[in-house]
């Protein structure tokens, strides 16, 4: 499903790996969005799939 618009199945448009400090290349993970100037951070996890067969793109 999208992670934009829950009623949408993903249908691999990318807009989910865009970069968030510049939109006009992809994600690499780089971890620059992630706040420096903070004591903690945290990512919310959506699913911990365990299956293979649960696994859906």
């Amino acid at each position: 499903m999208c992670i934009f618009d829950e009623t949408k199945e993903c249908d691999g448009c990318m807009e989910c790996e865009v970069c968030d400090l510049d939109p006009s290349k992809p994600c690499t993970n780089c971890g620059k969005c992630i706040m420096p100037d903070k004591d903690f951070v945290s990512i919310k996890i959506d699913k911990v799939i365990t299956d293979p067969k649960e696994y859906k793109e």
